[in-house]
């Protein structure tokens, strides 16, 4: 029977949440730019709210796979998950 605890299904792992990461990115740009649709239909004020909210999910995202890839290095740096210092 093989190894569960090889380092292939670790980065198997690892890279899936890479592409969840990537996922919610989209869906971020998506369901800003949707509620500004839905403020701008609200308001009268085609498109202003849907592109700003296009841009304020983008950098939400952005932020979010920042924060992420800042932590999984932190991780990988110390081997426990605290942050060396």
């Amino acid at each position: 029977m093989p190894d569960r605890n090889d380092e292939t299904g670790k980065s198997y792992g690892e890279g899936w949440s890479y592409v969840t990461l990537g996922f919610s990115f989209a869906f971020a740009i998506l369901a800003f730019g949707a509620l500004g649709w839905l403020i701008d239909g609200w308001l009268h004020t085609l498109p202003l709210f849907a592109i700003a909210g296009g841009f304020l999910g983008g950098f939400a995202g952005f932020m979010r796979i920042y924060y992420a890839v800042q932590r999984d290095t932190g991780k990988r740096e110390t081997g426990d998950g605290r942050r060396k210092e």
